[in-house]
């Protein structure tokens, strides 16, 4: 008569530790699979894709409201500087003021201010004397990448929300 026993055991005897090896290996599989899928996740959405729609509905903003009640010139500088050297261009000073959404003198005082800050380098253009080029510090690009990055989960939740049928 077989009766049935609470120890798996796979023909190798009753030794627990086989079980404890398995679900070591099953764990290490597991973690591989969300390092892969997390790594393809990134892949499809990099902070600068981030970026990009945070911009593009900063500008749109300016379509339904007055934009100037929405200045911030401070993070579209930041962010402008960003997405642009994720492109890998330069930036001159008159780009940012551009990009800021506020007057060049409004501009330079914010500009100054970042650069005091430390989150931003400024250079003498290398054949323009009238220009500068701005950069962001290594921290300051830290900084945006991973907030940017942290991002990604709320609009993974929301193309999730969306792929799902709704009944």
């Amino acid at each position: 008569m077989d009766f049935v026993s609470d120890r798996y055991t796979d023909g190798a005897g009753s030794d627990p530790s086989g079980i404890d090896d398995r679900l070591r290996r099953i764990r290490d599989e597991l973690d591989v699979v969300e390092t892969l899928v997390r790594a393809e996740s990134e892949a499809r959405l990099t902070p600068g894709d981030i970026g990009n729609v945070i911009r593009s509905a900063r500008e749109g903003i300016g379509r339904f409201f007055d934009r100037s009640l929405f200045a911030d010139p401070a993070f579209d500088m930041l962010l402008f500087v960003f997405l642009e050297e994720e492109e890998g261009r330069q930036v001159e000073t008159s780009a940012c003021y551009r990009a800021s959404g506020v007057p060049r003198t409004t501009a330079v005082r914010w500009i100054n201010m970042l650069i005091g800050m430390g989150l931003f380098h400024s250079a003498p253009h290398p054949t323009d004397r009238r220009l500068a080029l701005l950069s962001m510090s290594d921290e300051a690009r830290e900084g945006m990448r991973q907030w940017l990055g942290g991002l990604r989960p709320l609009l993974e939740r929301v193309e999730a929300a969306r792929a799902t049928p709704r009944g």
